[in-house]
């Protein structure tokens, strides 16, 4: 299972690299934008449809693996806490192991979706633009699909009791497996 996080650690950086490059792009593309707009009168045409159909997908679907990585998925413990450790272990690698099955069954359908939309050539016409759309459709398979591998991944090394998460945690700090081994 070493080699599997070895192949999968890297993927879900890379994931997490494209929503850094997102949130800045999105940052300079609308804040060039409104001074375009106020300054100079010339806004930037498709600027609605880009941070929406683009920026904004890729962002939300490319972060669903780095929070699963991290552990760092919204979740209520209010019953659960109460509970012995092995109970709260089983019903976490349980959870995960849901997590995997129903996003592997949303990576199949988004996929099908994608190429449908490849097909057809999916655009928004804003103004006088077209803008075409359909390559954005294919973050949401690719997204969810590297959610549903590492969920899975998060399944079995809860179930085996080994280290559930890889990579900084959310104070910055590397987990202790990995500052052990230098």
């Amino acid at each position: 299972m070493k080699l599997f996080q070895r192949v999968l650690e890297p993927l879900v950086s890379v994931m997490g690299l494209v929503g850094i490059i997102c949130v800045t792009l999105m940052m300079l593309h609308i804040t060039t934008d409104v001074v375009l707009r106020f300054v100079f009168n010339s806004p930037i045409r498709g600027t609605i449809t880009i941070v929406s159909h683009y920026y904004m997908v890729i962002l939300g679907f490319c972060s669903l693996a780095v929070a699963e990585s991290r552990d760092a998925h919204v979740s209520v413990e209010v019953f659960t806490e109460l509970m012995p450790r092995n109970v709260q272990s089983g019903l976490a690698a349980m959870a995960a192991f849901l997590a995997a099955i129903v996003f592997g069954f949303v990576t199949v359908r988004t996929w099908i979706e994608a190429i449908h939309k490849m097909e057809i050539s999916a655009a928004i016409q804003q103004g006088s633009l077209t803008i075409p759309v359909w390559p954005s459709y294919f973050a949401l398979p690719l997204g969810c699909g590297l959610m549903a591998v590492t969920a899975l991944w998060r399944a079995q090394a809860i179930a085996r009791g080994a280290q559930s998460t890889f990579g900084p945690d959310m104070n910055g700090e590397l987990p202790a497996e990995e500052l052990a081994n230098g």
